[in-house]
């Protein structure tokens, strides 16, 4: 009878599943894989070349951290226009269109055969305007 996926029984039963099912075997291979890589990862060894280049870049960058702290304490805080970031001007951004024809499957098929995208409508209602795609109001058969 409980057909939603709120149920009580479809809930336990997806839950059995996670824990002792084929898809608690899936997990656990997958999980297994990534701790292997991560160990392999860690247990490389760094070389040593590459630490020394490493502890020369940090003290050059905390120098120069050093040196902006001592000039920002310097100059004075009001803010002018110079200080702005220089945004590269040359790449267009375009605005995606989301509004109009989304080429559905339908519209495809239609224009592959000849056809208009979108049938042509064509009654006419009691102002004398053309139709409307649907019927508002009541449905017509009981449901």
């Amino acid at each position: 009878m409980a057909k939603s996926l709120r149920s009580k029984t479809k809930r336990a039963f997806r839950a059995k599943k996670r824990e002792d099912g084929v898809y608690a075997v899936a997990h656990a291979a997958r999980l297994q894989r990534l701790h292997a890589r991560i160990d392999a990862i860690v247990a490389a060894p760094k070389p040593v070349q590459d630490e020394i280049l490493e502890d020369v870049e940090n003290a050059e960058r905390d120098e120069e951290a050093q040196e902006e702290v001592m000039a920002e304490d310097t100059q004075p805080k009001v803010r002018n226009g110079s200080d702005t970031m220089d945004v590269d001007k040359t790449s267009k951004t375009t605005k995606i269109n989301t509004h109009g024809p989304r080429n559905s499957r339908r519209e495809q098929w239609r224009l592959s055969k000849g056809m208009s995208a979108k049938p042509a409508r064509k009654g006419v209602n009691r102002q004398g305007t053309v139709t409307a795609r649907r019927n508002a109001g009541r449905p017509k058969r009981r449901r």
